[in-house]
């Protein structure tokens, strides 16, 4: 198997990315396969009750996605950018943030990507800083937050609401064929409510606490 350096074009805010640009066709095919904490509703719930502004709630997006080559030779993808820590028991943030931390910052969405299986392998990830909703956050949209730390946001045609705590989740598979190779890849979309932090336990650095 060969090896190529940062094969993957990643566009993580749009939660769109490339697998190959030279790939030839893809046959896409959704799994019917969720798991979700969260309360569903019918139609966007718009906070009246906001949180206060030394707060903030922490929205976090993992991508695992897990690629076999089934046939011929393909570039083995790379991936290594880490950007952030979060401390679960500190609740401490640490991460190269771009973005101000003002009393209008609501919600800090953090987008994971890994890469496993045989085709790939590595983590990044990236912290992006949400100022007013709604707002796409990768492959969701985010339509409201309470002084609760309750997040509500639509997925897949789906308004769900989360509570600090819960997650949802679901699969999607794909075959991809590049050059020769055929590679049989499996992704899975994690939402997960970190819930509220205070804006202090925000750091900009890359130190792991």
């Amino acid at each position: 198997m060969k090896k190529s350096v940062n094969f993957l074009i990643i566009l993580l805010l749009t939660g769109s990315f490339m697998l190959s640009s030279c790939a030839l066709s893809v046959n896409m095919q959704i799994i019917q396969e969720e798991r979700y904490q969260g309360i569903i509703e019918p139609a966007p719930v718009y906070a009246v009750e906001t949180l206060d502004n030394s707060k903030i709630i922490f929205l976090e997006h993992n991508l695992l996605a897990n690629g076999t080559v089934v046939k011929g030779d393909a570039y083995f993808r790379t991936v290594d950018f880490p950007n952030y820590w979060f401390n679960e028991n500190t609740r401490q943030l640490n991460g190269n943030i771009d973005f101000p931390i003002n009393d209008s910052l609501t919600l800090v969405f953090g987008d994971i990507l890994t890469l496993t299986g045989n085709f790939g392998a590595g983590t990044g990830n990236k912290l992006y800083g949400i100022y007013s909703l709604p707002v796409k956050a990768n492959e969701a949209t985010v339509y409201s937050v309470d002084l609760f730390g309750r997040i509500t946001l639509s997925i897949n045609n789906r308004m769900i609401i989360l509570a600090p705590g819960q997650s949802y989740s679901y699969t999607r598979n794909e075959t991809l064929k590049d050059r020769n190779a055929t590679i049989d890849i499996s992704y899975t979309h994690t939402y997960i409510n970190k819930g509220i932090l205070d804006k202090n336990n925000i750091r900009t650095s890359m130190v792991a606490i």
